[in-house]
C-alpha cells in the first residue's frame, strides 16, 4: 500500500488506522471476487412472458431468477433500457447466500423501483422448480 496523500496531515496512530483499514477492505474485496468467480450466471430459455438467469456452482443449479416483461417495461421500474441478464446477476448476487436449495424466483413490477428491488428477498414470489 501506497502513501495516502489524503492522511498526511493526521498522526501517525490515525494513518496507521487507516493502513489496516485499507489492508482489511482489500481482502474483503479479493474474496468476494474470488467468491464470484465461482458461481456463474448465465441467461436461461424463457418460455413465457419473463426474462431469466441461472445460478451455478460446480456445475450443480443454485436457483434461478425471474423478471417479468411487464416490469422490464414499466416505466417506473427503469429496467427498460438496461441490459436484463446483467442487472438480474447483479441484483441475485446479493442475496445468494440467502439461497438454501434450489428455487425459482420472479421478480414483477411491484418488486421494482427505478432498477432497485424494493420487494424483500423473502416476499418474492416462487415458483415450483420442475421435476
Amino acid at each position: 500500500m501506497g502513501f495516502r496523500y489524503d492522511m498526511r496531515n493526521y498522526s501517525q496512530q490515525q494513518q496507521s488506522i487507516v493502513r489496516q483499514r485499507d489492508k482489511q477492505d482489500e481482502v474483503l474485496k479479493n474474496e468476494s471476487k474470488k467468491k464470484e468467480k465461482e458461481i456463474e450466471c448465465y441467461p436461461v430459455k424463457n418460455v413465457a412472458d419473463y426474462q431469466g438467469v441461472q445460478f451455478s456452482k460446480n456445475n450443480k443449479k443454485i436457483f434461478e431468477l425471474r423478471v417479468s416483461d411487464t416490469a422490464i417495461v414499466n416505466g417506473p421500474c427503469n429496467l427498460k433500457e438496461e441490459d436484463i441478464h446483467k442487472w438480474l446477476c447483479k441484483t441475485g448476487r446479493e442475496f445468494i447466500d440467502q439461497v438454501t436449495e434450489f428455487e425459482i424466483l420472479m421478480i414483477t413490477s411491484y418488486d421494482v423501483e427505478n432498477q432497485k428491488l424494493v420487494t424483500n428477498w423473502k416476499n418474492l414470489r416462487r415458483e415450483k422448480a420442475p421435476e
